[in-house]
């Protein structure tokens, strides 16, 4: 092989080379703004050679507080967030005139999420209100936390329903995951990036039988 060709080769192989030590330095967190779309997450650095999945992982979602308006709406302001994120501008009020109601919070909000009489409203109860305005619904009740850790990094926060504040139902909105914690906001004290461990997750979710949702 002569010198020439030896040395086109090389040059061949440094911008690989380059793509591969970059891509490096992308393992770790990834983190997503909103109104990103979902294949974003799984196009940034290693994960684009290899297809693996983010060991950790976060999406910008802004916090919004459930109080004043809705003290019992917590569900609504999760899917408000989440609409918010998707570049969708909904007041939690006009949400919460917009849901069925139901003395069945399967299928529709159990109460008046305004005062304190409020319960709550389940996943199937929530779709054809995101297949009007997201597009889909994903019902992730009763998965493993595995695949909230996949939908987080295809760009889906998901409304998780948990025991919290003394509240028998409360939802909260995760929004990212390293290996064994998960960030969430909280609309009960409008927090963001808040953090607990995975086996606290699913412990809270116990009693609302792991319920769970995404678009």
């Amino acid at each position: 092989m002569s010198v020439k060709k030896l040395w086109r080769g090389v040059l061949l192989l440094i911008p690989l080379a380059a793509i591969v030590i970059a891509s490096l330095l992308f393992v770790g967190w990834h983190t997503v703004p909103a109104q990103t779309s979902a294949p974003v997450a799984l196009e940034n650095g290693w994960d684009k050679l290899t297809g693996q999945q983010p060991v950790a992982f976060q999406l910008q979602v802004a916090a919004k507080a459930q109080r004043p308006i809705l003290p019992t709406g917590c569900e609504i302001a999760d899917v408000a967030m989440l609409l918010e994120f998707r570049g969708k501008q909904q007041s939690l009020a006009k949400i919460a005139n917009e849901i069925p109601y139901s003395d069945d919070p399967e299928t529709g909000f159990w109460g008046n999420p305004f005062n304190d009489t409020g319960y709550t409203m389940y996943p199937p109860a929530w779709r054809r209100y995101f297949e009007k305005h997201l597009g889909s619904f994903t019902d992730l009740s009763k998965q493993p936390v595995s695949t909230f850790r996949q939908q987080l990094a295809k760009g889906k926060p998901i409304v998780v329903w948990v025991e919290m504040h003394g509240f028998p139902a409360h939802a909260i909105l995760l929004t990212g995951y390293s290996t064994s914690t998960f960030i969430y906001n909280d609309p009960y004290t409008g927090k963001a990036e808040r953090r607990m461990s995975s086996q606290h997750l699913w412990e809270l979710m116990a009693s609302q039988h792991y319920r769970a949702m995404t678009y």
